[in-house]
């Protein structure tokens, strides 16, 4: 796993519980769905327009275009080889996608099969906050 954040990114005015749920799912499914031997990169920007943008990316087995309407749906699977060997009931990415958008933000996803997927969160200008250091024992 790889994190690209960097050190003075701004805090997100939202639910930390919430946010730490909605990237434990994300990780989890781009953990699972990757290959052996494959990485999982978590990365974080600001937008032209001040928006903050998270990614979570794999280079696993990806998803077709027309699946990915369908396991945004809660309790929904694409019934492939690789995700029947997998344990899940379908309602990370629904729930992900819910909370994201409870606190104003869209969940995107890209994927290719065979070549890895990248869902990106995107969360408006008003729920940034100012820049601060990632270390929590830093002084403030």
């Amino acid at each position: 796993m790889h994190c690209d954040i960097p050190e003075d990114f701004p805090h997100l005015n939202a639910d930390p519980l919430r946010v730490r749920q909605i990237l434990l799912n994300l990780v989890d499914n781009a953990t699972k769905f990757s290959l052996p031997g494959g990485a999982v990169t978590v990365s974080g920007s600001l937008g032209t327009r001040g928006e903050m943008i998270i990614k979570v990316i794999d280079k696993g087995i990806g998803i077709r275009p027309e699946d990915i309407p369908k396991i945004l749906e809660p309790f929904a699977q694409v019934q492939d080889v690789m995700s029947r060997a997998h344990e899940g009931i379908g309602l990370g990415l629904p729930l992900a996608k819910s909370l994201v958008e409870i606190m104003d933000g869209r969940l995107l996803i890209e994927s290719e099969p065979g070549k890895g997927t990248t869902v990106t969160l995107v969360f408006p200008k008003a729920r940034v906050g100012p820049r601060g250091n990632m270390d929590p024992s830093a002084p403030n």
